[in-house]
């Protein structure tokens, strides 16, 4: 299965959903380790919480920044098409 290239700045569908499937795993493996770790050193479970925003903030943020840009990419292609359709009706 070979596919055609991309025009420029067109997002690849197909790396993004790679991505989200990379940081989901990352994220269940880190959240496992972290989880252990606290319940095997018997603290109290309240730095889960702590532990799951610093995760959250240093792993998750980051790794899904490309496809936070390519979403809104799509969302203003999609809008600038609708309005040059909106255009287009009205001049005619």
């Amino acid at each position: 299965m070979t596919r055609e290239p991309l025009p420029l700045g067109v997002p690849d569908t197909y790396a993004l959903r790679r991505r989200v499937l990379l940081v989901g795993a990352v994220s269940l493996l880190l959240f496992l380790v972290v989880s252990y770790t606290i319940a095997w050193l018997g603290i109290s479970d309240a730095w889960l919480l702590v532990a799951l925003a610093l995760i959250y903030l240093l792993v998750v943020r980051p790794l899904m920044k490309p496809v936070r840009d390519a979403l809104a990419l799509r969302r203003r292609l999609a809008y600038d098409a609708y309005r040059g359709e909106r255009q287009g009706k009205d001049g005619a």
